[in-house]
């Protein structure tokens, strides 16, 4: 049963990364585009416009799709229930993001944000019609048709952005592409799966059960997660939030393109093994264990290179975020422990604890990152963010040992060389290029290619040494390794 479980939630995270790379593929791409045709201020005016609606986002979102994937016996009253909540909420949302609108520009203190929050607004609405239906990809680990989903979602958004940025060269391309891919979302949504929804709340106290919790955890979150943002807006100006918004965009790259799609393959597997607790323990350790084996050295990784990767990919023009960048790199490290604790604590059946976890993780942030941002600015700001986020390691780490769900000592034994691989890798990096590159004649090309293979290799170099000094059978590397053996050994 574990052995299949396992290959269930490989075989879907394997589906479910191909379509988050397929997704940031074409983000990093509209990045690099958008970046050499328009300005941090207009990623910060656009970031304004945003900051609010994606606040009351998150402030309401309920957990409902998890209540779903959750409840192995939910019936058509249960998704019928959901799809109208789901109704009912962007509605509402949209109408007070509108009658909002003008009082938010005022408080921004600039008019243009004003029409940006009607179109968000819009999209809003438009998204809380999407066939509920396609939550069943997710739960039954159907992941190629999750992934055909939402690519096309995501290509339509792409498509029309560049387009809108290309020909008139604006920062409306931003709101008329999500626009599009709401719309988009919806009308596929009702192609390609047989499920038709119908208007009831017959269910809504047997969903709530579960999705209260969830609520307090988004309320606790919206909070927490949007505090930087509105801090910069404050405190900052328009220019600096389009640098902080893109630099915390692309410093997640590495780390949650891996941890996100396997926190969303193993909830429905994880949630299969709840009443067996030893191997609930071996199953979540091995998850987080694997996608900390990338998350680790990819962010320490960019955090080397930020520079050579700010002036290749974006330009000269955005290099004040190649220091932000390299903070918040490590920050993403806590993003993958964090994705993979929610998906944990819900499959555990313990989703009241992610409420408290959100609640510490907010005084954390309220007595860090007022006077980091006041006193150094942006860059202080992602110095608070990212100690921050490994305070809030330490937190869950400490929960999840203390209710039984994760055994410390057996994590511990697994990630233990990947770190000290990462830091062999960064000492080495930073070494050669204090007594070598730096005095060298490379282009800023050639710089990033040396750095980037270089650092590969001693941490590969160092994995390899380590793993073959010391027993590593329950580590992730250990099953790459043994897999490599075997496609050396079969020829």
């Amino acid at each position: 049963m574990n052995a299949n479980i396992g290959k269930l939630i490989a075989k879907g995270a394997l589906w479910t990364v191909l379509m988050r790379m397929s997704i940031r593929v074409l983000g990093i791409i509209s990045i690099l585009i958008l970046a050499r045709i328009l300005t941090p201020e207009d990623y910060g005016l656009v970031a304004k416009a945003v900051l609010v609606g994606s606040f009351l986002d998150l402030l309401t979102q309920f957990g409902l799709n998890a209540a779903l994937i959750k409840n192995q016996n939910a019936n058509k009253s249960h998704y019928d229930t959901v799809w109208t909540i789901n109704i009912v909420r962007n509605l509402s949302l949209g109408v007070i993001l509108m009658l909002a609108a003008p009082h938010i520009a005022y408080y921004f203190n600039d008019s243009r944000i004003e029409p940006l929050i009607y179109c968000y607004s819009l999209a809003t609405i438009v998204a809380g019609f999407e066939n509920v239906g396609v939550v069943d990809f997710q739960k039954y680990m159907k992941f190629d048709k999750d992934f055909k989903f939402n690519f096309i979602k995501k290509i339509t958004s792409f498509s029309i952005t560049i387009f809108v940025a290309v020909i008139w060269r604006t920062y409306w391309a931003f709101p008329i592409g999500v626009l599009a891919g709401k719309l988009m979302g919806v009308v596929v949504s009702y192609f390609n799966n047989d499920f038709r929804p119908t208007i009831t709340f017959k269910e809504f106290s047997s969903i709530f059960r579960f999705s209260k919790w969830m609520f307090l955890y988004e309320l606790i979150s919206a909070v927490s997660l949007k505090l930087d943002g509105f801090l910069l807006s404050k405190f900052g100006e328009t220019k600096d939030l389009g640098l902080y918004t893109i630099s915390y965009e692309v410093s997640g790259i590495p780390s949650t393109e891996i941890a996100m799609p396997v926190a969303r393959a193993a909830l429905p597997g994880l949630s299969k093994l709840n009443h067996n607790i030893v191997e609930f323990q071996k199953m979540y350790s091995n998850i987080l264990a694997t996608v900390l084996l990338v998350a680790i050295p990819t962010s320490v990784g960019l955090s080397l290179v930020a520079k050579e990767f700010t002036l290749v990919f974006l330009g000269e023009k955005w290099l004040g975020v190649a220091p932000i960048i390299s903070i918040l790199a490590f920050f993403g490290i806590s993003r993958v422990v964090s994705a993979s604790a929610v998906t944990g604590l819900i499959a555990f059946d313990r989703p009241e604890l992610l409420g408290k976890q959100s609640f510490f993780m907010l005084i954390i942030k309220l007595i860090l990152l007022p006077p980091a941002t006041i006193y150094f600015g942006y860059l202080g700001l992602a110095y608070g963010v990212t100690v921050s986020g490994f305070l809030g390691i330490i937190i869950l780490l400490l929960i999840q040992h203390y209710i039984g769900m994760l055994n410390i000592k057996l994590f511990l034994s697994q990630i233990w060389r990947v770190v000290l691989s990462s830091c062999v890798m960064a000492w080495g990096v930073q070494f050669a290029f204090t007594y070598w590159y730096a005095h060298s004649d490379y282009s800023i090309y050639t710089l990033l290619l040396i750095k980037v293979l270089s650092g590969a290799l001693l941490f590969l170099a160092s994995l390899t040494l380590l793993c073959s000094m010391t027993n590593c059978k329950n580590g992730p590397e250990e099953k790459i390794f043994s897999q490599i053996r075997k496609k050396i050994g079969s020829r």
